[in-house]
């Protein structure tokens, strides 16, 4: 099977600027849950938790801050696995923002992943003020899916949790999802996801 894309970068891809409180409040409440709040306040510089505490959701925070919040998670020290179930959390928590009325349109019957991943630079601009993303059909239940101009990619942390959020996207059209961080590209904002399901 020749690659296809259904889902191509898009032109231009504007730098990512901003990204929305709501994903970094649902991720801290994500840590909280967990356990991690002290461990996370004990890492996290001041000034930034005083800009995420002063946040209301749905406003758009400096993607420097986003930076500086998800350094601050790695050096929580977790593995990919963790880091994954709490990207899984947050998107639970979030996915509204997110996908907004296509929640039902995933709920739907006959749809598939497929269906999904023509709309997922929408989903991705609902969260992220720039950046792209690329779907690329791989086999018949598989895709590798890229992301560029990003600079929270720089966070191992935070390529895990897109990892874990990836799988419950997925999770909503299919029985089961298995999603693992690949290599793309060579820049630190550039990162790739290989998603198979069932």
């Amino acid at each position: 099977m020749v690659d296809e894309v259904v889902l191509a970068f898009p032109e231009p891809i504007r730098p990512m600027r901003k990204i929305r409180s709501t994903l970094i409040k649902g991720g801290l409440v994500s840590l909280q849950e967990a356990g991690l709040g002290e461990a996370y306040a004990a890492v996290s510089p001041p000034e930034v938790q005083a800009a995420i505490g002063a946040a209301v959701a749905g406003m758009w925070l400096p993607i420097e801050l986003a930076v500086a919040h998800y350094l601050a998670c790695d050096e929580l020290g977790l593995s990919n696995d963790s880091a994954a179930q709490l990207g899984r959390a947050t998107f639970e928590r979030t996915k509204g923002l997110l996908l907004g009325s296509a929640i039902g349109l995933a709920r739907g019957v006959g749809v598939t992943p497929w269906t999904l991943m023509p709309h997922l630079q929408r989903f991705w601009l609902q969260g992220y003020d720039g950046g792209g993303v690329r779907a690329t059909k791989k086999g018949p239940k598989e895709v590798d899916v890229d992301l560029v101009g990003c600079p929270v990619m720089r966070s191992r942390y935070y390529r895990a949790a897109q990892r874990g959020l990836f799988t419950v996207l997925l999770e909503l059209v299919c029985e089961k999802a298995y999603v693992h961080e690949r290599p793309f590209g060579d820049a630190p904002s550039s990162g790739g996801l290989r998603a198979q399901w069932v």
